[in-house]
């Protein structure tokens, strides 16, 4: 981490600055933000540009309540656009392409159309630009700065999202109310959950790149980061990132010896969660975790079954079931029943990605974004037995909140990194040339001529 910190100090100086100019003179962002990545882009700090936008999408994640960070959450359109700009005028550069972004074409393309029954046409076609902008953007840049920096790239990339969540453990001295929601630590992010899924995510990443190359990261190394990103994932209280967290580290050893063992073992997990379910107060109760698991709110899922219920209903009444009514249209619907979802209890989204994408692009813009879903995981699924994995914890998880349907938020776009590790050729085809290099040098190098002592 020191010799990350040592090669990017100038990342770390233009983040603070971003932090204070958006504290004190918020429109300024506007302009400092793309300005800053071309100036980036000028002496060729490439890695540093993407990293930048992830902190951006972090910063505008934080609660609405914090006023200091709200401007962030739509100067970060200025970013994506300075770098989907960057990435016309440097295409020559960049060829060839990524192919994640023609895998999912098919769904950009459709998702124009329900955007004719939106009630806010304008948000909606900037929801749908900058969703499509994200997927073009994010691939590139990684398969780029692998081209250019090799697997140091990643090494850089997972010191600098521990880097960010070691930070957080300073807002306590200087933001006495931010870093906390109701006793649980959220630090960065908006809520606690958004916490753990980003912890979730990098989890899921750091293991791939570990398995793809194992001596990327020292033991050390290693045990130090598995540490804070389990201690994260712990100490926020989300059950549905730890049990994708959990999905997904048994989940491995099943889908390396198949993956058909690894789809039955998915279905008997499910029927074994759902008949925990209906016992689960009393197991936790007995286990001694009522307190950190809340078990007072396992029986209404936390509201989750209230907004599942009236997003299913609305999705009938308002004729979206077929082709939906753009992005944005999620929105729409739970804020025309926020008093009767309060009253009930819940407050926030329809917490489940699936029928996020339902309301925005209806039942068909579903099935087409979950056959692009497939495709990729069933590409990637060819490069590395991880990747099956990989999809089904993402598959729970989104389950249970509606990251997916989101564009510029901290989670897509760490999916889309660990998507573009596992299904470029390039990538992939780098990590098995390295093991085969270390294994011809292992039975090429000359053995040590025997010691012979002379005669006496």
């Amino acid at each position: 981490m020191k010799q990350f910190i040592r090669e990017h100090y100038q990342l770390l100086a233009f983040i603070i600055i971003w932090v204070l100019v958006a504290a004190h003179v918020g429109l300024l962002l506007y302009a400092l933000l793309p300005l800053s990545v071309f100036l980036m882009r000028r002496v060729e700090r490439w890695q540093d540009m993407f990293f930048g936008f992830i902190i951006c999408l972090i910063l505008s994640d934080m609660s609405q309540d914090i006023l200091a960070m709200r401007v962030m959450k739509t100067a970060k359109y200025t970013y994506i656009i300075a770098l989907g700009l960057i990435l016309l005028m440097d295409q020559a550069r960049m060829q060839p392409m990524a192919r994640l972004f023609s895998i999912f074409l098919p769904f950009f393309i459709y998702a124009f159309f329900p955007i004719l029954n939106s009630a806010v046409p304008i948000v909606a076609i900037q929801k749908t630009v900058s969703y499509a902008l994200l997927f073009l953007v994010v691939p590139n840049y990684v398969l780029f700065n692998f081209r250019r920096d090799g697997w140091n790239f990643f090494r850089n990339l997972i010191w600098f999202l521990v880097l960010i969540l070691l930070t957080q453990k300073l807002m306590p001295y200087y933001t006495p109310v931010w870093w906390s929601d109701v006793g649980r630590f959220r630090g960065y992010f908006g809520n606690p959950n958004g916490l753990a899924i980003f912890v979730y995510l990098v989890f899921v990443l750091f293991t791939v790149i570990n398995h793809l190359r194992t001596d990327l990261f020292s033991r050390t190394a290693k045990v130090f980061i598995y540490a804070v990103l389990i201690y994260y994932v712990i100490t926020c209280g989300a059950r549905t990132s730890l049990m994708s967290t959990l999905m997904f580290v048994l989940f491995i050893q099943f889908f390396r010896i198949s993956t058909f063992l690894g789809v039955i073992s998915f279905i008997a997990f499910l029927g074994i969660g759902e008949l925990m379910a209906s016992n689960l107060p009393y197991i936790i109760t007995t286990l001694g975790l009522e307190e950190y698991m809340r078990v007072e709110t396992l029986e209404d899922g936390s509201g989750r079954y209230v907004a599942w219920e009236y997003a299913w209903q609305q999705i009938n009444e308002q004729g979206l079931f077929l082709f939906g009514a753009g992005f944005q249209a999620e929105d729409q619907v739970m804020k025309s029943g926020r008093e009767y979802l309060s009253l009930m209890g819940h407050q926030g989204g329809v917490h489940n990605s699936y029928l996020a994408l339902w309301c925005n692009v209806g039942i068909v813009g579903l099935i087409i974004y979950l056959r692009s879903f497939a495709l990729i995981f069933i590409k990637a699924g060819k490069n590395t037995p991880l990747a099956m994995a990989v999809m089904f914890s993402v598959l729970f998880s989104i389950l249970y909140e509606s990251w997916l349907a989101g564009s510029l938020n901290p989670y897509t776009i760490m999916l889309l990194v660990i998507l573009t590790v596992m299904s470029e050729d390039e990538i992939i085809g780098s990590s098995l040339v390295e093991e085969e290099i270390d294994a011809s040098e292992a039975e090429t190098s000359p053995a040590p001529e025997p010691l012979i002592l002379p005669a006496r």
